[in-house]
This record gives structure tokens, C-alpha cells and sequence, in this order.
């Protein structure tokens, strides 16, 4: 007997009659898994799809954090928390809400002291670290929460914003933001970043930003690395060049170290060429 058929034998002895319904193991990594919702009985196999809305999570779907009926943990605890508020179906049925043991999910509290309860277990003025990742924030009433939530964030050092479809930033400022990730938005301009004095890293890929406008309110920050690849400014003629003139302490550009030929012009550019025309690659 080889090593392999060995194997097989062993595997199938670990089978019971009553459990005919499953696969053998394969041993040979080749065939198709069976189905691990299948339910099993009286030697009857019948196979049901567990989908999102068999879930029992899904009564969740809508709900942040300092929602539930018990909890102490605080924004800035939190790695990557749900910020974005349910749809108005949710405060209709936020109070008649219960978990499997028919205990309320939701705190009782109404109005002002649901705002204040709120503010205070978010607790983003102490945040050093606050990332909120995919969760399309521009989008209409969201808006109003993404405000409100960046003008707490004060103190915060790392900050993620990265796919949220945000166009403008400029009305906000971050005085000890050291890491600003931007990326995946919808801004078109360096003039919608945010105040960020302190910035070391600062990475906005995949925007829309197309010209150099603002990029020299950076120039006095103790910025490091920037990333602006797949904007339409990094396909300009001359597009390192005019980076690390406007940025001289600036090390960093779409993960190159700077070369001695990122401070050399280009020759037989014109001027006015460098600013409207691009390279096609």
C-alpha cells in the first residue's frame, strides 16, 4: 500500500454511517468542497445558504459603538470605528431593538443626554490615532457627522481618511497631525487639504488634484514624504522637479528618495508648457 492510499483509509475510517452525507477527505487537494451549512439527520441531507440576512449581526448593521446599552469603550480605544449613522430607519427601531436573550441592544437615553452620552464615550479630544476607512463620510447626511467629528480632533497625530469621497478640507486644521492619509478622495486641489503644520507624511493618491496651487503652504512643515501618484500632477513635464523646488526639505516623492536629477530643470521646456502639459506614457 502506498503512503497516499494509506492516508485515504485512515481518512474515511473517521466517518460514521450517520455521516455517509459528507465527502470523504481528499487527500489530493483537487476536488471541490462540500457544503459546511449542509444540515445532516436521519440520514437526510438537506443544504440551507446562510446569507447576510440570516446573520445574526445583521440587527447591528446600523449601529455604532457608544449605541449600545453597554459598553465604556472610547473612540480613541478603537482602531478603525464605524462613524458613519445609520439611515432614519434606524432611530425608529433603535429602542424596540433585542439580542438573542430578549435584552435591549441599545441604551435608553433621548436627546440631549443621547448627544451628550455620545460625545462624551467618542471622546475624540484625546485622540492620538483616528482612522475612518471606506465609509463614504461626504455622503449627504454623513457629511454633518464627518464635520463634526474632525473639528474634535485636536490632539489627533495619525490620521486615516483614506475612500470616504471627500472634496474639500481646507476649514479644518490638525496642529499636531504628524501622518495624513488622504487617499482615494475626490479632491481636486492642494488648497482643499487641511491645516497640518506638523506633517511628516502625507499621502493623497488617487485624488484629482491637476496643478501645483498650495503646494508651497507645505514648505514650512517638517514634511518628509509625499505621495501624489495617479493624480494628473504627476504626469506633468517636470512634475518631480517642480515638487522638490517648492519642497526643499522634502525627502520622499511617491516612494523615491530624491535623485540629483529631481533638482535638475528640464531643458528646452518652456515655462508656460510646464504647467498645462502633461507626459503620455
Amino acid at each position: 500500500m502506498t503512503e497516499s492510499e494509506g492516508v485515504s483509509v485512515i481518512a474515511e475510517s473517521q466517518f460514521s454511517q450517520d455521516s455517509k452525507s459528507l465527502s470523504p477527505i481528499d487527500t489530493t487537494g483537487t476536488q471541490p468542497l462540500h457544503n459546511i451549512f449542509a444540515i445532516s439527520g436521519d440520514n437526510k441531507s438537506t443544504s440551507k445558504y446562510v446569507g447576510p440576512e440570516d446573520l445574526p449581526s445583521k440587527r447591528l448593521q446600523h449601529s455604532q459603538w457608544h449605541e449600545l446599552r453597554r459598553t465604556e469603550v472610547k473612540g480613541y480605544q478603537l482602531k478603525a470605528p464605524r462613524v458613519r449613522i445609520g439611515p432614519p430607519e434606524h432611530n425608529e427601531d433603535f429602542h424596540e431593538l433585542v439580542d438573542n436573550d430578549n435584552e435591549k441592544i441599545h441604551h435608553d437615553l433621548e436627546g440631549t443626554s443621547r448627544k451628550k452620552h455620545r460625545d462624551k464615550t467618542e471622546n475624540w479630544e484625546t485622540a492620538k490615532l483616528a482612522s475612518f476607512t471606506r465609509q463614504d463620510m461626504q455622503q449627504g447626511y454623513q457629511k454633518d457627522s464627518l464635520n463634526r467629528i474632525l473639528g474634535r480632533l485636536r490632539n489627533v497625530v495619525y490620521l486615516n481618511l483614506y475612500d470616504n469621497e471627500i472634496t474639500n478640507l481646507s476649514s479644518f486644521s490638525f496642529p499636531r497631525c504628524e501622518y495624513l492619509n488622504l487617499d482615494d478622495n475626490y479632491m481636486t486641489s492642494i488648497k482643499q487639504f487641511p491645516s497640518v503644520s506638523r506633517v511628516r507624511f502625507l499621502t493623497a493618491r488617487s485624488n484629482g488634484i491637476h496643478s501645483f496651487d498650495g503646494l508651497s503652504r507645505l514648505a514650512s512643515s517638517p514634511l518628509e514624504e509625499l505621495v501624489l501618484a495617479e493624480n494628473p500632477i504627476a504626469f506633468k513635464i517636470g512634475y518631480r522637479y517642480r515638487v522638490f523646488s517648492i519642497l526643499p526639505k522634502l525627502q520622499v516623492l511617491d516612494g523615491v528618495l530624491k535623485q540629483p536629477e529631481d533638482l535638475t530643470a528640464p531643458e528646452n521646456v518652456p515655462n508656460e508648457l510646464k504647467d498645462s502639459q502633461c507626459i503620455i506614457l
